[in-house]
């Protein structure tokens, strides 16, 4: 069965699996999904991430610069480009 992602729940994988280092079981649970699902959807996120090069102007939004979780923030609390 073919599951499309939202963009948030890539996002939550994303933070759960590599900065929370939760197991892909776990996170499967919370997801609602099966394991194979969340290792497929980190192995073509990883694949496509590894194709495009980093086009962050402000050196502080490269790898690793954003907060912790910051697609929860509120739009109007967000810093304008």
């Amino acid at each position: 069965m073919r599951r499309d992602w939202t963009d948030r729940e890539v996002l939550e994988v994303l933070d759960l699996t590599e900065r929370q280092g939760l197991s892909a079981a776990v996170v499967a649970v919370r997801m609602r999904c099966s394991r194979s699902a969340i290792l497929g959807l980190r192995f073509r996120v990883n694949s496509d991430s590894d194709k495009v090069a980093d086009k962050a102007k402000r050196p502080e939004n490269r790898d690793g610069g954003m907060p912790a979780r910051w697609w929860d923030v509120p739009t109007q609390h967000r810093r304008r480009a």
